[in-house]
C-alpha cells in the first residue's frame, strides 16, 4: 500500500514537471513571437476583408465554429509535437524551424479563429467547462513556473533575444 502511494507521488511529480516544461516552452515562444507578429495581426485585422470574415465567423452556429477551428488546429498542433520529437531525435535545426512555423501559423490562424468564434464557442457547455479547466490549469502551471529561478533566467534570455531581434529589424 505504501509503495502505491509513493509511486503515485512520483508519477504526479514527473507529470507536473513535464506539464510545466511544456507550458514554459509554449509561453516563451508566445512571449517571443507574439510581439513580432502584433503589427502584422493589427494590419490584417484592420483590412475590411478580415473584419467581415471575423464577423461572419462570430455569427456561425456553435458547432460549425468549432469545426472551423478544429481543422487548422488538428493540423498545426500535432506539427508542434512532431517538431519537438524531430528535434529530440537529432534534427535540431529542422525541428526548431518546424516548431517556429507551426507556432506562427497557430498565432495567425488558430488564435484568430478562436477569438472571432469565441462567442459561439462559449455557447457549447462542455467546451466552456473544458476551456475553463484548461485555462485554470495553464494559469496554475504558469504561476508555479514564474516562481522558479529557471523562469527568471528564461525571462532574461527572452528579453535579450527580443532586443537582439529588434536591433536586427532596425
Amino acid at each position: 500500500m505504501a509503495e502505491q502511494g509513493t509511486l503515485r507521488r512520483v508519477i504526479r511529480a514527473i507529470g507536473r514537471a513535464v506539464v510545466t516544461v511544456a507550458v514554459v516552452i509554449y509561453t516563451l515562444l508566445d512571449e517571443l513571437l507574439f510581439p513580432l507578429f502584433r503589427p502584422l495581426i493589427a494590419r490584417l485585422s484592420a483590412l475590411r476583408l478580415f473584419q467581415r470574415l471575423g464577423a461572419a465567423i462570430g455569427r456561425l452556429p456553435p458547432y460549425v465554429a468549432l469545426g472551423l477551428l478544429a481543422v487548422p488546429f488538428v493540423v498545426i498542433e500535432p506539427a508542434k509535437l512532431f517538431a519537438v520529437y524531430w528535434g529530440a531525435t537529432g534534427h535540431v535545426v529542422q525541428g526548431t524551424i518546424l516548431l517556429l512555423v507551426a507556432q506562427v501559423l497557430s498565432l495567425l490562424v488558430c488564435e484568430r479563429i478562436f477569438h472571432a468564434a469565441y462567442g459561439p464557442l462559449m455557447r457549447i457547455g462542455w467546451l466552456k467547462v473544458l476551456l475553463g479547466w484548461l485555462f485554470g490549469l495553464r494559469d496554475k502551471a504558469i504561476g508555479w513556473a514564474k516562481s522558479t529561478a529557471a523562469w527568471q533566467a528564461a525571462v532574461g534570455w527572452v528579453r535579450g533575444a527580443r532586443e537582439w531581434l529588434r536591433g536586427l529589424l532596425r
